[in-house]
């Protein structure tokens, strides 16, 4: 565990750290186990409708550990349905147990957890660990981005070098019409991975720079939820890196709309503006 050094919501991302170590300890001590895997009902994609053991026992641990630790505030995870208006309280837990159970099951390395505090529709506490990468990165609304124990900076101007994308949509015509849009020379390298948790941390340890999510169409069909983007997006914004919509809006997370139906464009500084500018032709 590293060091942390604040005083405002310290017992939060304390206790969202130590879950995310837990969960990362059972993520890589069942890795080449025999773990059982079933199909969910109703779900938007293949890659979706994954559910392991591991995503189960992971989400019951998140589970009791909230609702004995923060009573009062409310739970969204993946793997279980949310109370009714859920959206309306004044904190609410978002969590991804297994992001990446594609990948977790494919034995690629690209998986972890993702957790986040919302207060007025915005995160104020995220975490997010990927345990086959050794990279966890925190943040506090205001007090700046760690990864590993390091404050990360994105606002500054780098190279761009490598778009980050969805391993599962990489092949599908809309996203191969929005890669010509923000690479048509192909200069950039594309790097595909199935986590969320990986990409984000990949940006925050300077290893790519833009990460698209497509809008939601008749194309598309499948989009994340908040749970895969809600600790992503303060600690990318904490890092000095935006997070929008294609419209260049920030996401709420007090709504009963968990589809980030209006895509994502998650980067640093530089790379956001770069894609945003380019992505305006498909709007």
């Amino acid at each position: 565990m590293y060091a942390i050094e604040t005083e405002k919501y310290k017992r939060e991302l304390n206790g969202a750290l130590a879950v995310a170590h837990m969960a990362g300890s059972i993520m890589l001590h069942c890795h080449d186990l025999d773990y059982a895997v079933t199909m969910k009902a109703g779900a938007d994609s293949p890659a979706s409708a994954i559910f392991t053991e591991v995503d189960g026992r992971i989400d019951h641990i998140v589970q009791d550990y909230y609702k004995q630790n923060w009573p009062n505030d409310q739970l969204l995870t993946e793997e279980t349905e949310p109370e009714e208006a859920w959206f309306n309280h004044p904190r609410i837990w978002i969590v991804d147990p297994l992001d990446g159970t594609m990948g977790y099951q494919k034995k690629t390395g690209s998986y972890g957890i993702s957790i986040a505090l919302i207060e007025n529709g915005r995160p104020v506490v995220g975490v997010i660990y990927a345990p086959s990468k050794n990279l966890i990165a925190w943040a506090i609304a205001g007090e700046g981005t760690y990864l590993n124990g390091r404050k990360v900076n994105l606002s500054t101007e780098y190279a761009l070098n490598t778009i980050l994308c969805s391993s599962n949509h990489l092949s599908s015509p809309p996203y191969q019409r929005a890669l010509d849009v923000i690479n048509p020379n192909q200069i950039l390298k594309i790097m595909a991975t199935e986590s969320v948790v990986v990409k984000a941390l990949l940006i925050l340890n300077h290893e790519g720079e833009i990460y698209p999510i497509l809008p939601k169409t008749e194309e598309t069909k499948s989009v994340p939820k908040f749970w895969d983007i809600a600790a992503a997006d303060l600690l990318i914004h904490e890092a000095g890196g935006k997070v929008t919509t294609f419209s260049g809006d920030v996401y709420r997370y007090d709504i009963p709309e968990i589809r980030c139906i209006k895509g994502v464009i998650m980067g640093t500084k530089q790379g956001h503006e770069y894609a945003f500018t380019k992505f305006r032709t498909l709007i």
